[in-house]
């Protein structure tokens, strides 16, 4: 395979009071753990960058932890810390807050990229550049990304700037028909309590329907 998994987990949580949003549960299991199971389908490799690689090690096998060197500095240090040892062509990064993120929409993002010699490819959904939920070339980005954290300039979305990106808007995706629902990150206790309904709800309902479908054939 040609595509590393990188997680994020370093921010401050400061949103979700505090609380580390890579271990907030959802099914039984924690948004890490869920994202390292999905990305397996499609990497080699995969990196969580995190200043305490302790939070996760009874919870993550065969994962490689990696400290930004420029802390403080959001994202775009912690992209800087992965692409420094990544060992392949591609990178497909995501926040530690989006706990439905896709391998398909990942490989689709692979396929785009490597047709047209792109840098970077993401979603443009909602209004915004999906940055994390997003597929990079890590090679010809670091220098890029280094020069920009060097000079103060820490924004995210400024790296697309200064590289050749594809941006995909919704229509394309419901073309392509992949669900977009992983671009869905979890930012606060609301929107968290609001996905936990949502999850008991659709359990409630398939339990509803099993049960009369199993009516039905008795």
């Amino acid at each position: 395979m040609t595509v590393s998994g990188v997680i994020l987990a370093g921010g401050r949580n400061s949103r979700m009071n505090g609380m580390n949003k890579a271990l907030l549960r959802i099914q039984g299991d924690t948004f890490i753990e869920q994202q390292v199971c999905r990305m397996r389908e499609l990497c080699r490799s995969i990196l969580v960058v995190t200043p305490d690689p302790a939070l996760y090690t009874g919870l993550l096998a065969n994962v490689q932890y990696v400290s930004d060197i420029y802390p403080g500095r959001g994202p775009l240090s912690g992209l800087h810390a992965a692409f420094r040892i990544v060992p392949t062509e591609y990178a497909w990064v995501v926040g530690c807050d989006y706990p439905a993120i896709s391998a398909q929409a990942a490989e689709w993002m692979r396929r785009r990229a490597q047709e047209g010699d792109y840098d970077a490819v993401l979603p443009i959904a909602e209004g915004s550049h999906q940055m994390l939920h997003a597929l990079y070339r890590p090679r010809p980005l670091l220098p890029i990304i280094t020069e920009r954290i060097r000079a103060g300039r820490h924004r995210l979305s400024g790296l697309l700037e200064s590289c050749r990106w594809l941006g995909i808007a919704e229509e394309e995706w419901i073309r392509a028909r992949i669900p977009l629902d992983f671009i869905r990150d979890v930012d606060t206790p609301g929107q968290y309590e609001a996905l936990l309904n949502e999850c008991a709800q659709a359990s409630a309902w398939k339990e509803e329907s099993g049960r009369g479908r199993s009516e039905t054939q008795i």
